[in-house]
Order: structure tokens, then sequence, then C-alpha cells
């Protein structure tokens, strides 16, 4: 992912809210006791940070993304300065690095890092965690209504069976280019992480017939059409998955012929934070294993944290799409960066929306 990519992902709307979000967010300038994240929806519990303003008094200050493409789309168009920490995807971070909107990190100074669980440390994206703190791990998964499917005459055993006309305007997905082209590449037996235009391309018609049974795009609350019995089928982040099964019975994960996605979000401080102190002090705050309890029982993702892990109650530990099982992640295909070709991912998913 380079800077053509990045100007591609500039046009349109994201360009105009870009701007927007640099008038109003930056005037004035920062105060010095505010932190300004810049985070997925639906990822961190408003209560955490009022926790971390009562004991530290540092205001934090929340911006939301849906995807990875928004989120460097406005740091890119208003630079790093609007923001101190944001949560990142792994196959971003070198786009990241490369526009130098994000800077290193000490993690000596972070008390609470050996909380974190050894697999989920020093991977391959940033084997020393020079730039990066994980914060939360998400799998994208299949799940359905047990009772709608039956209604259907459906069964889901390959991606392709998501293709079934019986399930016609009957799917939530997640608003996500890399989380469905890659699923249409697995279902063709193609490499998810190909950078070659043609193979890319050719994904169109499949994704085409997959469009036909999207009732709904959503990676913010995708659990609520499935916990409502409002769509029978989900491709969407487990954190939903397990929301839906919790809410309503009927909800189950399908175990498919292929792999899950997986990527891994990450805590990173921009380049130009105004107070990289305190960006370290929220960092370390959050990997406290009784605050990232709080994250993960609004929130429920895999637990990066072991200390959290033995303060989680049954309702947690056995929910399926939360505590994931380890072989379902060690077999999972690791979303990576695929460069320039990312524009082509981005484009075939455009074309599938329109």
């Amino acid at each position: 992912m380079n800077k053509k990519f990045l100007s591609c992902i500039l046009t349109g709307v994201l360009v105009i809210t870009a701007c927007m979000s640099v008038l109003t967010g930056c005037s004035g300038g920062k105060d010095e006791n505010t932190l300004y994240v810049y985070n997925w929806s639906e990822y961190i519990p408003q209560e955490v940070y009022d926790m971390f303003e009562e004991e530290t008094g540092i205001r934090v200050v929340e911006t939301t993304f849906s995807s990875n493409e928004e989120m460097l789309a406005k740091v890119v168009a208003g630079g790093s300065s609007q923001y101190d920490i944001i949560v990142a995807s792994n196959y971003v971070l070198n786009a990241l690095i490369d526009e130098n909107l994000i800077k290193e990190i000490d993690i000596s100074k972070l008390e609470n890092f050996d909380n974190l669980a050894d697999e989920y440390v020093g991977l391959e994206f940033d084997p020393d965690n020079t730039y990066t703190v994980p914060y939360m791990t998400t799998i994208t998964m299949v799940c359905y209504n047990k009772d709608m499917l039956d209604e259907l005459g459906v069964e889901l055993n390959s991606f392709d069976d998501l293709l079934d006309p019986a399930l016609e305007n009957n799917i939530v997905v997640v608003d996500d280019c890399r989380e469905i082209v890659d699923i249409a590449l697995k279902a063709q037996g193609e490499d998810p992480d190909t950078q070659d235009e043609e193979t890319i391309a050719n994904t169109y018609e499949w994704l085409s017939q997959l469009a036909d049974n999207i009732k709904i795009y959503d990676s913010d609350t995708a659990y609520s059409p499935l916990a409502t019995n409002e769509v029978a089928v989900g491709i969407v982040y487990n954190i939903d998955v397990a929301l839906a099964m919790a809410e309503n019975d009927a909800i189950d994960i399908a175990l498919l012929n292929e792999p899950c996605e997986i990527s891994y979000d990450n805590f990173v401080i921009t380049s130009e934070c105004s107070n990289e102190e305190a960006a370290e002090q929220f960092i370390d705050f959050i990997l406290r294993p009784d605050v990232y309890k709080l994250c993960q029982e609004e929130f429920p993702g895999i637990c990066l944290n072991e200390g959290t892990l033995e303060l989680m109650d049954d309702d947690y530990l056995n929910n399926p799409a939360a505590n994931v099982d380890s072989e379902v992640v060690e077999n999972a295909h690791i979303i990576n960066d695929v460069g320039d070709a990312a524009e082509y991912y981005d484009e075939v998913y455009s074309r599938m929306k329109n």
C-alpha cells in the first residue's frame, strides 16, 4: 500500500469528511490534558475512558472509523496531528510508517505489556513491537440462524454455499474490501494476498452473486440484525457473532471448508502526538487486567491478556465466538499488506457494491 493507493482512497466523500474533521477537530489547538484517540467503532467502552480520566485527570476524546481505508484517508488528508493514538490493523502498518504518520513506541515503559500472551506479541508484521502494542484480534466468521436456514433449506459447508439464491437479501457482511474480496479469492482457490490485478478483477462475478444475497453492509453493529432475526447469515467479526449468540440461541458458527480471515488491531502513537507520555500511560492502562476485562465484557473478542483471561466468567469462556478455539485461530489466514494491489481490491469491491 503506497501513495498511489492512498491517493485513490482520498477521493469523493472521504476527502470531504476528512476536511470537515480537520476543521472541527483541530480548531484552537489541542489541550495538553486531553488525548485524542482514533478508533474502530464499538471497540472501547466509554466506562474505560471515564475511569482513565478519573484516575489520571487526562480526558480522552474518541473519534471512530469503520474501515482501515477510511482511517488512512482521514489521517493522510489531515495529518497525524489530529490524533495522539490510532487503533490500526496489521496490514496497514507499512502505509502508516511509509507516510511518517506514526512513531516508535518504547514498550519498556509499559508495565503491563507482559500481561499480553506470548503468541500475540512479536508477530511478523512488527517482530520487535517497534511501532505497535496489541489491543484486539478479530476473526471474520460465517455464522447463521439455524431456524431460518432450516426453513430456507440451505446448508453452509463452503464459501460457495453463500451464493445460494435461497439466501437472496438475507446476509449481513462487514463493510471491508479486504475481508470480502479475500473470501472470494479463497472460494476460487486463489491466494487471498495476491497482488495480481487480473486475478483480483476475476473475483467480480463471484462477488456480484454474493451481492444479490447481501442485505446489509455493516462493520459497526452487525450483531443487531442477527440477534433480531432480520437476516439468516452473517459474514462478520467474531465480536458481533459473540454478541448475537448471547442474545439469540438460534445463532451458530459455520465451520466451513475454507479458513477464516484474521487481523490484528494495535495501538500506535502518531508522529505528531502532542503528549507522548499520556499516550503511553493510556495504552498501559488498557493492558491492566481489570481494565481489559471491561473491554472484553462489552466487546467480547479474542482475549490477548493472560491476566484478564483468568478473570473472565463462564458467559465469555463458553462462548465459542468470543473465546475462539486455538485451532481456529491457528488455521485462520492473516490478512497481509498487498502494497499497490490494495487499489485493485478496492476497485472490485466498489464495483460489487454499486
